[in-house]
């Protein structure tokens, strides 16, 4: 089981150029990757992608790379001359034709796209792609150590939870017959106190029947419980099973408040409580898991 959230750093000297590589990862629902790259490398950004999702497949990555040193074979910005004189012969037409004054300045060719162009010197940038690919891999190595790491904090974490609530879950089945014991004695006080009669034995029998059937949390318990072990199984899986876990966690908290709203007793309901606010707890810490 693996965390969301890591920190790496990467560097690497190749051939007159240094890369430097800085990669976060947080907590996101998918698998968001945002890449911070130096222009002359943005051609690179679709292989850099898919090179992060082979090691993350959940999670917000942010992932930034300088290169510093001669960067002799990269793309180099050049000026399209034909499309600049083009654009300078309209701005004149519009000038006169609009009657308009002032100057035709270089901040207005700025936003025209056409102007500037992408052009490769001889060497082919593919040829930086292995050092790059190198430096990127250390860094998700990194990255994917520091969230396996965390990611075993949250499980003991969280298994000690799972633990507790099968502790409680054990404690009101223990009660259970208790429970039903209680509303026979007290079902006995009220009728007496209300008609100074002793209500008949069967007549209370087939009441506490009633009330045993109606408060019945048998199968919701045993279903809980169900769910409490398959949680534990997700966790020793080596796979992401966030997603799971939140859906299963949904299924948990369902039972729990069935179990309190059928019980109609108060210990139950306070233990309940208890069950309730340590899922509550474990949903905090999924949402950390890949």
């Amino acid at each position: 089981m693996r965390s969301m959230t890591a920190y790496a750093r990467s560097e690497l000297d190749w051939n007159n150029l240094h890369f430097n590589v800085e990669m976060r990862t947080l907590n996101h629902r998918y698998c968001d990757i945002f890449l911070k790259l130096p222009q002359k490398l943005l051609s690179l950004e679709e292989d850099i992608k898919q090179l992060i999702g082979k090691f993350i497949t959940r999670g917000r990555v942010e992932c930034t790379l300088k290169i510093s040193g001669n960067m002799v074979g990269l793309p180099v910005l050049s000026v399209n001359w034909e499309a600049a004189r083009a654009y300078y012969s309209l701005l004149k037409d519009l000038k006169t034709g609009l009657g308009l004054n002032g100057d035709i300045t270089l901040d207005m060719f700025l936003g025209v796209k056409d102007i500037f162009t992408t052009e490769e010197e001889k060497n082919n940038i593919e040829e930086f792609w292995p050092p790059l690919k190198q430096v990127i891999e250390e860094a998700l190595n990194e990255i994917k150590t520091m969230r396996q790491q965390e990611g075993e904090k949250l499980k003991k974490d969280i298994e000690n939870r799972i633990q507790y609530i099968a502790t409680i879950l054990n404690k009101i089945k223990g009660h259970i017959p208790e429970i039903l014991q209680n509303y026979a004695q007290r079902l006995k006080q009220r009728v007496k106190e209300l008609t100074g009669i002793e209500i008949d034995q069967d007549r209370l029998v087939q009441e506490v029947v009633l009330f045993a059937e109606r408060s019945d949390i048998t199968e919701e318990i045993v279903r809980l419980e169900t769910h409490l072990q398959k949680f534990k199984e997700w966790l020793e899986k080596d796979e992401p099973v966030g997603r799971k876990l939140d859906f299963l966690l949904q299924e948990m908290h369902r039972e729990a408040n069935t179990m309190g709203v059928k019980a109609n007793n108060t210990f139950v309901s306070q233990e309940v409580v208890e069950i309730k606010t340590e899922l509550e707890k474990i949903r905090q810490q999924i949402q950390n898991i890949e």
